[in-house]
This record gives structure tokens, sequence and C-alpha cells, in this order.
């Protein structure tokens, strides 16, 4: 029997690694089915499920009429979806987005990736804020562009240096990408840096992704929106999900808005590729956003969400004291840096993370897949546990380590 080698792959494709993000949250399942009690601090994804409510109205109405549920939807998303969004985004950011320039997303990722593909061209530069979401490096690689980036580092509450940024945006960046709230370090960009990246845009004439996902889960201060810094409107690209907002994560719709040129191009390409959006998802989501349920749900989580930040990051202190920590004003997630433990041990912050989740059944995501500035760092979602069960997790990490030290 002759064997025969494998047709071409790709290069776009086979310049990947396995992503050590989706494997360790993979890895919370394989650790549940062989019957392990698993701490997980892994899925950025909310604690508590959706509104019930919106989850029996869906039902109710989809069995009364079954077809409009169920059918093709347009390119650009559900015309009703889009009103409530142009409606929402006027009622929390003050902001007039007509539906014409609003396109569902499958997932903000798609919304991402549609708004870098429109934008860029192969060679071009764009700028990223490191550390920053593990998926934007990837598709950055995936699009062959060029990344320059400035680091957030712990010491300065995550915030880039007005220098760095002054630095890389120029006349040859392409488009720069901002996420507020972060993920993972969860802080605001405060408004000063945002005055200056809009500033610095408008000067260099540089598109700007917004991602404003986490938008919504804010524990001190406020969103800030860049919406009405100078000339924004014409070059603001604003990517969005109801992941966590409304707690939909399962059914992948998010939605981005900029100019309407930019909306008709994205619509292009979707169009050749996921075609629409979940329909089932878009009633979910106007039914949330037009019954009030959206706020219902953010009165309700936020505070657990709180005391949860709370616990993790007392936790932390208390077992963890030589690792450097700071609690985030919103988003899900800390962002610890343990520098001193994985020298003393001579591991690196993915090792650490794949080790520790066979040995105590605790799952991290390492904080080095999130760009260099993440090295030595762990990214613990605290949402998803109630606090003792963050506070023992935690307790287990610091047990790990000790085994480690003492052999």
């Amino acid at each position: 029997m002759v064997l025969k080698t494998l047709r071409k792959i790709s290069r776009r494709v086979s310049v990947f690694q396995p992503s050590p993000h989706r494997k360790l949250v993979a890895k919370v399942d394989e650790l549940l089915r062989a019957g392990r009690e698993v701490y997980s601090f892994s899925a950025g994804q909310p604690g508590l499920p959706p509104d019930e409510e919106v989850i029996r109205k869906t039902f109710e109405h989809a069995l009364k009429d079954p077809f409009n549920h169920y059918r093709y939807m347009s390119t650009r998303g559900m015309m009703q979806l889009r009103e409530a969004l142009s409606q929402d985004l006027k009622k929390y950011g003050g902001i007039d987005v007509p539906p014409s320039r609003i396109m569902i997303t499958s997932g903000g990722v798609e919304g991402f990736n549609l708004a870098l593909a429109v934008t860029t061209d192969p060679g071009d530069e764009i700028v990223l804020l490191d550390p920053t979401y593990s998926v934007y490096w990837d598709l950055a690689k995936y699009l062959q562009l060029k990344v320059k980036s400035c680091p957030q580092l712990i010491e300065d509450g995550f915030q880039p240096s007005d220098e760095c940024l002054e630095q890389v945006i120029t006349k040859n960046t392409a488009a720069i990408v901002v996420v507020s709230p972060d993920n993972p370090t969860s802080r605001i960009l405060s408004e000063k840096k945002l005055r200056l990246i809009a500033d610095l845009a408008s000067d260099n004439d540089v598109w700007v992704i917004y991602d404003e996902a986490y938008k919504h889960v804010i524990y001190e201060g406020q969103h800030v929106w860049i919406h009405d810094y100078g000339d924004m409107p014409e070059r603001l690209i604003s990517v969005n999900s109801f992941s966590k907002d409304i707690a939909i994560p399962g059914f992948r719709l998010g939605y981005t808005y900029g100019p309407e040129k930019i909306i008709n191009e994205m619509a292009k390409l979707k169009g050749i590729t996921t075609i629409s959006s979940s329909v089932p998802a878009q009633w979910f989501a106007y039914y949330a956003l037009t019954t009030g349920a959206k706020e219902r749900y953010l009165k309700k989580v936020l505070p657990i969400y709180r005391s949860r930040r709370d616990a993790a990051y007392n936790a932390v202190r208390k077992y963890l004291p030589e690792a450097k920590v700071w609690k985030p004003p919103a988003s899900m997630y800390l962002f610890p840096d343990l520098s001193p433990y994985l020298e003393k041990l001579g591991m690196d912050d993915i090792t650490f993370a794949y080790q520790l989740a066979d040995a105590k059944g605790v799952v991290v995501i390492p904080g080095s897949i999130f760009g260099r500035a993440g090295k030595n760092h762990l990214r613990l979602t605290f949402v998803t546990q109630p606090e003792e069960r963050l506070e023992k997790g935690i307790s287990l990490i610091a047990e790990f380590i000790e085994e480690k030290e003492s052999k």
C-alpha cells in the first residue's frame, strides 16, 4: 500500500497553534466527565442564567409564529432588533445611530473580524493594547497584518502611557483596537486616554475599532463613550456582544455599528461567510431590549458580581500575598501577576495553568496568551462561582505552589 502525502493546507491556518485558551476552557468539561471536582476560572461568561421571563416569552412567540422565528433573516439583521438597538444606544450613550448603521453579527468576534477585514489589507499596520483579548492577536495574524502595541502594566492600573500611544499611532496605522472595559484586565480606559486616542486617530486618519462588550458590567465609575470626541462618528467602528449584558453567550450574537459605508462593506462580506446571524437569538435579544429585561437582569446580577469580585480579590491577597493584584472597577476578571511564584518554580504561566488543572482541578487562563505584557499573569474569571468556591479555588492555587516548592 502506497501512502499518499496530504494535499496542501493553507499557510493562513497552518501558522496557528491550538489556542491554550480554548484548550483550557475545554479542560473543564474533560475534568467534569472524569468525575473531578472543578473550580473553573476560565470561561468569560456570565455566572447567572438569562432572564426567565425572556426565555418564556421567546418560546411562546416561537410557538405562535414559528415560521418567522426560524426563517432566513436579512444579512444586516432583523429590523425590529436594529431599531431597538438604536433606541438602546440613545438611552445609554446619548448617541444617535440609525438602524442603517447597525449590523447584527454572530457574536462580537465576527464583528471584529469583519471590521478588521474591511478596513485593512495584508501588510497594513494596526495597534493593539497589550494585553488584549487573545483572539485579536490571532485574527491579526490570519489577516497578515503588522501589529504595534502599547503595554498596559498592573502598576499603572493597566492604562497605556501617553508616550507609547503617541509613538505607535502614526500615518502608517490603519486601525487601533481599543477594548474598554477590558478583557483580560477589566480596567476602564480613562477619559483622558480615550481623548488622546481620538485625537491621534483624527490627526493620522486612523480607524478606531472599539470593543464595548462589557460596557454594562461596571461596579464603580462608568463606561466612557468615545463617540462624541472630535470626528469619531466618521472613523469609529463599535463592536458589541449580547453575551454579557443579557447573558446569552451560547447564542453567539452581537452587533456592530459605524459609518454606513463600513456597515455596507461588512454586510457584503458577511453575506458570503455566515449569511445571517441566528434568528431565534435575534428574537431573544429583541424581547430582552423591549421588555425591560436587560435592565432587570443587570440590576439583579451586578451586586452579585461585585461581591464575587471582592471575594476573589481578597482571596488572592490572603493566599497569594507575593502576587501583585489590582481590584478592577468593571468586567469579569482579575489579572494578578504571579511572577514571584513562577520564577521560584522555574515555570511559565502556560505550563503552570495546565499542571494546576491536572493536579487540583483549578482551571485558569495563562496571561501570556493575551500578549507579552501578560507574561506570568493569570486571568481569573470571578463571576461564575459563589464566594466560597472562589476562595477555595484560589487557596488550591496556593496549595499547588507550596507543593511544587517543597519538591
